[in-house]
């Protein structure tokens, strides 16, 4: 019983805590943001805070049988605000380390920690923890009493399985965004270097190509025969149709997950194709630059 009721705050809070993530987001940036990790309208490290709350100051022992209101603030505001940092922290480092996104940066903000966490997010956090144990907490003790034991049972069940489902499509989304985007780049890298091999190894006419100034080396690539003449590809252009082709493929949730995360920070070559973590940190920007500009 305690465990489906808490279930479905951590759902409600979920909820609202996307809708916060929203409105910030859209004032600040001028047009409508849907926020989150999901596809649906929650955001699970807001649940996962309150839900703390409501653990730490209503169940731990420490804090048991002392009513919300008679918890010191600045005890609150200290446990909401550390806690704050190390749920922030792991929910970034996980989220980068299994899909190579990044949902939320701090690197513009003062005191940041890699961008994860910084001073301002955290103090905003400790006060958010207070407004939500004196004031959010209290009401909900009230509506979990009322809630009769089948009908929240019921409830719970409905919203497991929609969380469930959510994270299936959402994960499943990713990886195959993931696969396809890095086998593209890689197929790509090792064709554009190939071009540039037999260029390279062609006498006379496309060698000069590689060192002759801008105006003799048209000429001399429009000159050289064969394979050669695949150099004349200027690599920008090439790369630009190849994210334009691969944007035509993704589906209505890989563009979702596109606009909805801050950026992707490879840390070494990818597996499969071996391409370098810059390479595809540019190819990813690229195609979230080219999904941004289609809306």
């Amino acid at each position: 019983m305690f465990i489906c009721k808490l279930f479905i705050e951590f759902m409600i809070y979920s909820f609202f805590g996307w809708m916060y993530e929203c409105a910030y987001c859209t004032l600040k940036e001028g047009h409508w943001s849907n926020r989150g990790f999901l596809f649906g309208p929650i955001c699970p490290i807001y649940g996962l805070g309150c839900i703390g709350c409501e653990l730490v100051f209503g169940v731990l022992p420490f804090f048991k049988g002392i009513p919300y209101a008679q918890i010191p603030i600045w005890k609150i505001f200290l446990i909401c605000a550390v806690g704050s940092i190390f749920l922030e922290y792991g929910t970034s480092l996980l989220l980068e380390k299994k899909f190579h996104a990044v949902w939320w940066d701090y690197k513009d903000f003062p005191l940041n920690i890699n961008g994860r966490v910084c001073v301002p997010a955290t103090m905003g956090f400790g006060v958010a923890g207070i407004f939500v144990t004196r004031f959010v907490l209290p009401v909900a003790e009230g509506i979990k009493a009322a809630v009769p034991v089948p009908l929240a049972e019921i409830i719970a069940l409905l919203l497991m399985g929609y969380l469930a489902a959510d994270l299936v499509l959402t994960v499943s989304s990713l990886m195959q965004l993931l696969e396809m985007v890095e086998g593209a780049m890689g197929e790509f890298d090792e064709k554009m270097e190939e071009a540039f091999k037999v260029a390279a190894a062609t006498p006379s006419k496309a060698k000069e190509a590689i060192t002759a100034v801008p105006g003799k080396a048209k000429d001399a690539f429009l000159a050289a025969p064969g394979k050669a003449k695949e150099a004349l590809i200027n690599y920008e252009e090439a790369i630009r149709a190849n994210v334009s082709k691969q944007a035509q493929r993704l589906n209505f949730r890989q563009e979702y997950e596109l606009k909805s995360i801050k950026k992707f920070r490879f840390r070494k070559p990818t597996v499969k194709k071996n391409v370098s973590a810059e390479k595809m940190s540019d190819y990813y920007k690229r195609l979230q630059d080219r999904v941004k500009s289609d809306k």
